[in-house]
């Protein structure tokens, strides 16, 4: 059974109007730096922006698989698998966030806990690495 009407022609601006509903990607940004969130779960950052990695870490990364990695396969394991520049972040992450919590659990313990290394400073406890949609 066919039908004998005409296919309808899309417009320019038809055509324009489709590409930004169903091509386009609108990507957030991260509030601490301003930059563009052009991560997921699968690509990590791309620059060597502090913030956008720790928000990157913070959203997006899987923890557990890289902790599992780590406990039974080592730092090298993991600079095979992920590469040197995410390790150095991840690195510089965990001195970040989560110093003031090792410290806390260790003062329990009388005993001090330290990482050394790593990207991130010392730029305060407060995390502002929250990635908004725009």
């Amino acid at each position: 059974m066919e039908t004998d009407s005409p296919k309808q022609e899309l417009t320019r601006k038809q055509l324009g109007q489709l590409r930004r509903q169903y091509v386009t990607i609108n990507h957030g940004r991260v509030k601490a730096c301003n930059h563009l969130a052009k991560f997921s779960a699968t690509q990590p950052p791309r620059g060597n922006c502090v913030e956008c990695w720790k928000a990157w870490f913070m959203t997006q990364c899987d923890l557990d698989s890289i902790h599992i990695i780590l406990t039974k396969q080592g730092v090298k394991a993991l600079e095979r698998i992920h590469g040197r520049k995410f390790v150095r972040a991840f690195h510089g992450f965990l001195s970040q966030s989560l110093m003031p919590m090792l410290n806390a659990e260790a003062a329990k313990q009388e005993q001090g806990v330290t990482i050394e290394g790593g990207t991130i400073g010392n730029q305060g406890t407060e995390v502002q690495a929250v990635v908004d949609p725009q």
